[in-house]
């Protein structure tokens, strides 16, 4: 027993010294999520079965607050346009970002810095103060109507500029464009040029080395993309309420209104939910169908 207790002891100190320093550190971030995001979260779920009307909540489960979602023609117009809008946007934007990020991944490091630094630069101006200005141009006497007239290239200022689901997914392309750029580049620039070289030189066309070489590699960067662009996407509210009118509005809109205009809290919260739940199985599906899980 005399030689049993020191090495017990010894294990435990061990263990203690071992893991003391992760429990330091993951304590604080952990402490974090559970009061700011947890929390909050399992209050506004079991918000979602309460039976709620203007300014009132009756703790009482109920599916009432679901059943209304799911059988009101307005708020499921407002799904569909949500992921019509941030489908569209998102496939505009990797359009965009991918040989943008693959010409910044090839530069001379100087040029990078300075290519970076201008993407980053819009990103630090108040989002709000760009949508404004985006709503400016983009109005029936804006810029852009303005520059056409003077050209003659229309007879009239197009009305589909503004309040209108392309002026929300462009307002959202510009909002958005730096977050897809940099991860792309990130993953490009892991690419050796000398397995491109090696390819090509074994024969391999441009299109069988972006297919099979840079595709492929790059599939960490896109669904970095996706986690940091495309899912917050679908929770936009303030693009479309600036720009997007009756025809750009997104479910997002909708969690407002019930929230601070209609004050249906019980809804508001369901409504939530329901974005939320679609939201896991869409990043479900893309971890699945792409195997991002093999390449991270």
């Amino acid at each position: 027993m005399t030689g049993a207790e020191p090495s017990r002891r010894a294990r435990w100190r061990y263990l203690l010294g071992q893991y003391a320093g992760l429990l330091v550190n993951l304590t604080p971030p952990l402490l974090y999520l559970l009061a700011l995001f947890y929390a909050p979260m399992s209050i506004l779920l079991v918000m979602s079965f309460w039976k709620s009307g203007y300014m009132t909540l009756e703790p009482a489960f109920t599916l009432e607050n679901y059943i209304t979602f799911f059988t009101t023609p307005v708020y499921l117009k407002a799904l569909a346009n949500t992921f019509v809008i941030a489908t569209g946007t998102m496939l505009a934007l990797v359009v965009l970002a991918f040989p943008m990020a693959y010409y910044l991944a090839r530069m001379h490091p100087r040029h990078e810095r300075l290519i970076i630094y201008l993407l980053i630069i819009p990103v630090e101006i108040n989002f709000l103060i760009r949508i404004f200005a985006w709503k400016i141009a983009l109005g029936r006497s804006g810029i852009i109507n303005r520059a056409l007239l003077s050209l003659g290239l229309i007879h009239e200022p197009l009305k589909f500029l503004l309040y209108s689901k392309f002026a929300v997914a462009l307002v959202l392309v510009h909002e958005w464009l730096p977050y897809v750029v940099i991860p792309l580049y990130l993953a490009l620039k892991g690419i050796a040029p000398e397995v491109i070289a090696a390819a090509r030189s074994l024969g391999a066309t441009r299109w069988d080395v972006f297919r099979h070489i840079i595709l492929p590699l790059s599939v960490p960067g896109l669904f970095a993309s996706f986690v940091l662009v495309y899912i917050p996407m679908l929770g936009e509210f303030a693009v479309p309420a600036l720009v997007g009118g009756p025809s750009g509005y997104m479910l997002g809109n909708v969690i407002e209104n019930q929230f601070l205009s209609a004050g249906n809290w019980g809804l508001g919260s369901a409504i939530g939910f329901i974005l939320l739940t679609v939201t896991l199985a869409l990043v479900a599906l893309v971890v699945k169908v792409a195997g991002v899980e093999n390449l991270l």
